[in-house]
């Protein structure tokens, strides 16, 4: 069934019993999805039943978020709600473009039982309430919202009645009997490195976790998808993503597609190349897992993108390295500087320090592999490879 703006159904009626189930695929994969549950007023009561990338799950897990790169899956036990909960829309938003001109943000309920193209009818808005969930006496309902919101994440909170908490924000006490009540305060500390600065991070729990590294970028005129359509190149770009690595034992090599050296995740070296995206036919991009399990194994991982195929462009790339590490903000990393003779850029190093994750972007270019790799000390022996 394809739902329209403004149409309604009840919940039961599409999924009978159990967990309700709510898909968005989206392209760019930088655009925000959020979930916002509100009290019969409209406004946020409790921030921890605001599911977004800062938090992907509600205390009692009625609320979780699934969040893949280009997908957001998000599944809700409406009968464990808590009472207060009256309502949860779910929302899209870009910090700097249009969400109408985005080339994919389609919501689909279930088993694509209901698809909703939530940016039909947008024009220069920067975010969209898609759908809601609401209660209506005794049931659930469904209802297609298409609502353009003149501003980004932080404007839709505002709206909703809560405050956009500072990464250097503390705890206070409870306030007083004779004080206004607080806000509810939510987190959207997505960092983006910017020049040359670094930022560490701590375990919060024994390991990392699976760390996620994407590149995503725009492929040029003969691919089919590119930011927001935003291409001129003549040829599809084939840009590579890859890593150099040192252990701690002194072993040091390359993760790339060039030789078919693509790594493993559960060995040495704990580090895996998911695939190669030659035609520009994968939303997603090209990903590195890193196995944090053995983060104590590793010295330092040097991340690179390197053109293939294609004329280097940087500048029409539209380069952006998102690092993902469970519990704790994303980390983005935008190729903006560009070198057009150069088709290696090395992206940011991860080394570990004493235990901690030091992310540090370097966004620099140069002439081949073994220039990047020697800018970073990590000497190696270079022979010619291809894919083929």
């Amino acid at each position: 069934m394809q739902l329209s703006r403004g149409q309604k159904l009840p919940v039961r009626e599409l999924i009978p019993n159990g967990s309700v189930f709510i898909t968005i695929d989206y392209y760019p994969t930088d655009i925000d999805i959020a979930a916002f549950s509100l009290d019969k007023d409209r406004k946020i009561k409790d921030d921890r039943y605001t599911i977004l990338f800062s938090n992907q799950q509600s205390p009692d897990n009625s609320i979780t978020l699934n969040l893949q790169t280009g997908k957001a899956i998000f599944t809700i036990d409406i009968d464990r709600l808590p009472t207060t909960i009256e309502r949860i829309i779910f929302t899209a938003t870009h910090d700097i473009h249009a969400i109408g001109k985005a080339k994919k943000l389609d919501v689909s309920v279930g088993q694509q039982v209901v698809i909703y193209n939530a940016k039909e009818g947008l024009t220069t808005e920067k975010a969209v309430m898609m759908i809601e969930l609401y209660r209506y006496h005794d049931t659930w309902r469904l209802g297609a919202i298409g609502q353009g919101f003149d501003g980004g994440l932080a404007a839709l909170i505002t709206h909703f009645g809560g405050e956009i908490a500072s990464p250097t924000s503390t705890s206070t006490s409870p306030p007083s009997p004779s004080s206004s009540p607080t806000p509810p305060r939510l987190n959207l500390n997505k960092i983006t490195l910017e020049q040359k600065q670094s930022i560490s991070l701590t375990k919060t729990t024994p390991t990392f976790g699976e760390i996620k590294v994407n590149l995503n970028w725009s492929r040029g005129s003969s691919a089919r998808k590119g930011f927001f359509g935003k291409i001129s190149s003549n040829k599809a770009i084939d840009l590579d993503l890859g890593c150099l690595y040192v252990l701690k034992n002194g072993e040091k090599s390359v993760v790339q597609a060039l030789g078919k050296r693509f790594g493993d995740l559960n060995k040495k070296p704990y580090i895996k190349l998911l695939g190669d995206d030659r035609t520009g036919d994968i939303d997603s991009g090209e990903t590195l897992l890193i196995n944090g399990k053995f983060f104590d194994e590793i010295e330092r991982i040097a991340i690179f993108a390197y053109i293939y195929d294609g004329v280097p462009n940087w500048n029409e790339t539209n380069g952006v390295v998102t690092l993902t590490v469970p519990d704790q903000p994303p980390l983005e990393v935008r190729m903006t500087e560009g070198h057009n003779n150069r088709t290696m850029c090395g992206i940011a190093l991860i080394d570990n320090v004493n235990g901690q994750m030091k992310v540090s972007r370097l966004v620099e270019y140069f002439k081949d592999h073994e220039e990047f790799a020697n800018s970073v000390h990590i000497f190696l022996k270079w022979v010619g490879a291809r894919k083929d």
